[in-house]
């Protein structure tokens, strides 16, 4: 087991020495070799930049992960990955999908732990929609939560509450407190 982890860090440090490596190639090309404008156009923090970011990955328990977004940064040291407009598709070892958007999002990368604000939409598969302001999804439990407002509409229900917990592999739904809901 240590082995595959040991094996999957391998290939994201190389997959992202290739991209730095693509990135700083394309920079020259275009500054005619001017090095001094690479760190003009890298922020400080960032390891990395990307624009137009699409990443997906097939991991542990077969889950697949689809990260869209309008640009990424990477930090190496803090195994962090920010994104604006981002987009988040999980897709579970018996098909169910979960798709998550919303302005901003982080991604501490060796676990896999997300966080996404602003405007955030999650839609299931099934075609259950939530809206909150903010929520995390924690993957070593399997679990996208928040304890923000939140909003559900599917065909049957309209609910609001405050606080959303779903965990993935049980398929089980918890809102918190402050209930209100139509069904239809």
């Amino acid at each position: 087991m240590k082995l595959v982890k040991k094996t999957k860090v391998i290939a994201v440090v190389l997959i992202v020495s290739v991209l730095v490596a693509a990135v700083i190639f394309a920079i020259i090309q275009v500054t005619g070799g001017k090095k001094t404008n690479i760190i003009k156009i890298l922020p400080n923090e960032a390891d990395l930049r990307i624009q137009d970011f699409v990443y997906t990955e097939v991991g542990q328990d077969m889950i697949r992960w689809e990260v869209k977004a309008k640009s990424a940064q990477y930090q190496k040291k803090q195994n962090l990955a920010l994104f604006d407009q981002v987009e988040i598709k999980l897709t579970t070892k018996d098909g169910k999908i979960f798709t998550m958007k919303g302005d901003k999002g982080e991604m501490l990368t060796d676990k896999k732990d997300v966080e996404i604000k602003g405007h955030v939409l999650i839609t299931s598969s099934e075609g259950d929609q939530f809206t909150t302001d903010y929520l995390r999804y924690s993957d070593a439990q399997k679990r996208i939560y928040t304890d923000a407002p939140v909003a559900m509409e599917s065909k049957r229900i309209k609910m609001r509450g405050v606080g959303l917990s779903i965990l993935m592999n049980k398929g089980e739904l918890t809102v918190s407190s402050g209930v209100k809901a139509e069904i239809n």
